[in-house]
């Protein structure tokens, strides 16, 4: 959710400059200055799943760059008994750790950078995530919704939910062939080289949340996570979401609510105007630099569905990319297979035969053969056929 955070901070200055006037044309000067304003995101997992901190810096509004991670600090994680673990950079602003944690102990993040600043959490209590009573969907006219249901209960009352999504696609023409410049023919496509399905992949930034304290019973009913709309490849042959349902406390709702309204309904004249954020992230120096950023703590929970075709059909659907994809209507003969087909800007499709003998193929562009130009031909490790 980083990018989220970020890019609120870019829509508050504009907003605050936008909206200060409403009858005459006002054309803001809007600064350049490069705040690098630290950004600090994470959830810190009891149960021995991967932890994960993002450390990065805002961008000035005019900027092209969607992420500028700060690499080289050194993140820990401190109990209130005083035992210690650090965390590794595996990433370039990210860092990692995986271990088990007492829940009934309160937990600080420390963060010291190369320059010196230093930085710590408020003081954290783990929350045990209930686990999700429901994953499932809905096919209405509009499209597809899937949602999620659960229970909260005395201490696990505020839900924050992530997604991934994946799912199976094909190009617009389908080809089992290649040109193989070693024997200077055309060849059947082994396993690993198919390039007529592949799997896309889509982690959805958008801030999902619910308040279960509410609901009668702490009884949080389909909750729409996801609307996939009609015409939508996702849904053109199977489809998989994996959720992940976070309870935290109040404190880190509220921050993550105030995100949602700053990015989802700032626009217009009658809108909120942007409220401040806070975090849960404060430099130990009282003069230190400025930091926006939330962490939490405890043991999250996780579900997985898939939806084939067939239970949503009939499911008629639109890629874009392969709207003008056709067979071309030329032969490429068996004389001319290396000089049409050996850049690989073209590929052999349906073989044309004579009586018994085939003397040339059908072919297509790479762009409309190719899926592993918008994917991968890789089946993911979770995915079940």
């Amino acid at each position: 959710m980083n990018r989220n955070i970020k890019h609120v901070i870019k829509s508050l200055a504009l907003a605050i400059l936008f909206l200060s006037g409403c009858r005459d044309p006002f054309d803001p000067e809007v600064t350049d200055q490069d705040l690098a304003v630290l950004v600090v995101e994470g959830f810190i997992e009891t149960g021995g799943e991967i932890s994960e901190i993002t450390l990065s810096r805002t961008n000035p509004i005019r900027s092209g760059e969607s992420f500028r991670p700060e690499s080289g600090a050194a993140v820990f994680l401190r109990s209130e008994s005083g035992e210690e673990w650090p965390f590794q950079e595996t990433q370039t602003g990210v860092y990692t750790f995986s271990g088990f944690f007492d829940q009934e102990l309160n937990y600080q993040l420390g963060i010291n950078l190369l320059n010196g600043q230093r930085y710590l959490s408020d003081p954290m209590s783990p929350i045990i995530t209930p686990e999700i009573e429901e994953l499932g969907f809905l096919n209405d006219q509009e499209g597809v919704e899937i949602f999620v249901s659960t229970k909260g209960n005395e201490e696990a009352q505020y839900f924050l939910w992530d997604y991934q999504e994946d799912w199976i696609f094909r190009p617009g023409v389908r080809s089992q062939f290649f040109f193989n410049p070693a024997t200077k023919d055309v060849e059947f496509r082994k396993a690993d080289q198919k390039i007529d399905l592949c799997w896309k992949s889509n982690l959805f930034p958008k801030i999902i949340l619910q308040n279960a304290s509410r609901f009668a019973d702490n009884t949080i009913l389909q909750r729409e996570l996801v609307r996939i709309p009609k015409r939508s490849e996702k849904l053109t042959e199977r489809y998989s979401i994996n959720v992940r349902q976070r309870a935290v406390n109040q404190e880190t709702y509220d921050f993550w609510e105030i995100l949602r309204k700053n990015s989802d309904d700032i626009g217009g004249i009658f809108s909120p105007l942007p409220s401040l954020i806070r975090g849960n992230i404060k430099s130990v120096d009282p003069n230190g630099d400025n930091v926006i950023g939330i962490v939490s703590m405890g043991k999250s929970t996780s579900k997985r569905i898939y939806i084939n075709a067939a239970d949503v059909a009939p499911w008629p659907y639109f890629i874009e990319e392969y709207e003008f994809c056709r067979l071309d209507q030329d032969t490429v003969l068996i004389s001319d297979y290396e000089r049409e087909f050996a850049s690989g800007a073209r590929i052999p499709v349906i073989p044309v035969v004579v009586v018994t003998t085939t003397i040339g193929f059908r072919a297509a562009t790479k762009e409309c053969t190719d899926c592993t130009l918008r994917g991968t031909n890789i089946k993911p490790d979770f995915w079940e056929d």
